[in-house]
This record gives C-alpha cells, structure tokens and sequence, in this order.
C-alpha cells in the first residue's frame, strides 16, 4: 500500500487485497460478508440500486454504500465495468476501481483496484447463501463456467461445505474446463471431473457463472434438494436458468431493488410465472426472519447481482488490515 502524495491518499494493487483476504482467511471473510446481509435486513444499510451505463459493446456500474452499524468512519464507491471483448485485446473482461472515503470529511482515503474485490466479495456472498441453504450433507459441487469468478466460489462454497470431496465443472469450451482442473484440482484438495452440462447441473449445489443471454438449464434438469447459485446472470440482457426453474424452487435474493431486474428474476417476473411476494432476502435468512430451505427436498435458489456494501466490507477489511501491518 502505498500514497500517492499528490492525491494524499493510498492505491491498494489486485494483489495486495488478494493477499490481504488469503491471509485473513474464506472463514473469516465469509463472516464480514454475512454482516452486511444482516445490516441490509435491519434497515440499515444505505445502499442505492447499481447505476448502470450501457454502450454498444460493455457497460458501466456504479456502486455507493454508507454502513453506519458496521463502521460509520468509511464509505465509498465501486466503478466496476465489464467488456466482454477485451480479451481478444489481452485486457480483463472485468475493470474496476474503487473509492475508499472517511465518511465525515469526504476525504479520499484509498484508491482500490477492484478486480480481486469482485471476484472475492461474490464469492463470499455465495458461502453466505451457500451456508444457510444448502444441504449439510453434501458431496458434489457443479460449476458451469470456468472464467475469472469459478475458482472463488469453489473456495467459499467448500469453506462452509467441506463434505464436498467431487467438483464437477462444466465450460463450453472444453479445454477451458480441462485447464482449469489442472490449475486448480491441486489447490482445492478435491477430484475436479471435466463433464457435460447435464451431469454438471446433477449436483448437491450448483453454481453457474456464464454471461449467457439465453437460458440454457431447464427446469427437468434440476433434481430434490438441490441448492442452486445463479452468479452469471446479473442484468435484464443476461440469463442462464429457465424461469421455470425458479418456480420449483425457494427464491432468495441478495437485494430485492436489484434483482427484480436481473436475470432469471426479471423474465420470472415478466412472465408471470414469479411475484414478488415469491423473493426472499438472504439476510432474512441470515437473522432468522425468514425461513431458509424447509426439507431435504426443498430445491433453494439464490440469485446473486452483487451489492455495494459487499465491496464496501471488502475495502475496510483490506485498507484497516494494511495499515495494522504497515
């Protein structure tokens, strides 16, 4: 972490904040993200709907968040922005800062690049979800989408299920896949099998993380007790689940304002086959005010969109964490 005199602030780089949670551990980190889901069902989370900004070829997402119960000195803002092409131009697909305040002055504090901040705080939000709905036994975890975000919801999910010794990761481009079992089966400490689609979506959990815009699993795939995590699809333009299959499940939402326009929830909603009366929150859950998943047989979906207070955790954590060792 370093200062940048001029704007008398710090720049924290992709790989000190990807040190910094290694370091503090998925457990912990998992824990931090729970809090904030805890202080959006209380009330007091102040946390706008993303701000999208959309041109022909990427778009622009801009994320505020103030969370006085948690730590009223910080607040700031996330600009994250996803180009799809970049590539084939050797850039990430994902590019993103973020802007660390001291919540009474307004000062800048810190300038955090936020790609690893992504990638970390959804995976944490899926251990979340992860932890109070799906079942405790079990074994097989399918991944369907092998890019950037796979192997950090691999880490949360078997932080809070650890009884899963078989991952089962399905990519449309095979080698991908293949690629991603050599690079991470050693890590992980689990059996890794390259498979189809179908045998991927028959899981215990399943998480998928593509940017599809057509639905491609149907409802006939999804088997009793499954836990279901649809990460990929996060605007009106994105799906991966048939709406169909969200009318077999128990839906939970990580910020109702958002994922009414997200995705699967969207087209659910649009076609009459959900309501909103149907969405849970997750921090519901998490409290105790709702009810999680009711049998062995309840099929539990999450829709993940991403919310501002996981990015703002993720900066405190990091920033405090860095300036305790500096």
């Amino acid at each position: 972490m370093k200062k940048i005199e001029e704007l008398n602030a710090f720049l924290i780089t992709n790989e000190e904040l990807k040190e910094t949670i290694e370091a503090l551990g998925w457990q912990v980190f998992i824990a931090e993200i729970q809090k904030g889901f805890e202080q959006s069902s209380l009330g007091y989370s102040m946390v706008p709907c993303k701000v999208y900004i959309y041109t022909e070829v990427s778009d622009m997402r801009c994320m505020p968040a103030y969370l006085p119960n948690y730590n009223r000195a910080y607040c700031g803002v996330k600009i994250i922005s996803v180009a799809p092409e970049n590539p084939k131009r050797g850039l990430p697909s994902v590019l993103g800062e973020y802007l660390l305040r001291d919540a009474e002055t307004q000062e800048l504090i810190a300038i955090l690049q936020a790609e690893e901040m992504t990638a970390y705080r959804t995976g944490a939000a899926t251990g979340v979800a992860t932890n109070v709905l799906a079942r405790r036994d079990s074994t097989t975890l399918g991944i369907i989408g092998t890019g950037k975000q796979a192997p950090y919801q691999a880490k949360a999910i078997l932080t809070v299920r650890p009884s899963i010794n078989r991952i089962k990761v399905y990519n449309r481009t095979e080698q991908r896949a293949r690629e991603f079992k050599a690079l991470y089966e050693p890590e992980l400490g689990v059996d890794i099998n390259v498979v189809g689609l179908e045998e991927a979506v028959d899981s215990d959990i399943v998480t998928t993380l593509t940017t599809a815009t057509e639905p491609f699993i149907p409802p006939h795939l999804i088997k009793l007790g499954t836990h279901l995590n649809g990460v990929g699809a996060d605007s009106k333009s994105k799906i991966e689940f048939d709406p169909g299959v969200l009318k077999k499940s128990r839906i939970f939402v990580d910020d109702l304002g958002q994922c009414i326009h997200s995705g699967e929830v969207y087209q659910g909603l649009e076609r009459g086959l959900l309501k909103k009366e149907d969405l849970i929150p997750l921090g519901d859950v998490v409290l105790g005010k709702a009810k999680g998943r009711t049998s062995a047989d309840d099929i539990t979906f999450f829709k993940s969109t991403g919310v501002a207070f996981q990015d703002l955790i993720t900066a405190i954590l990091v920033f405090e964490s860095l300036k305790r060792s500096s």
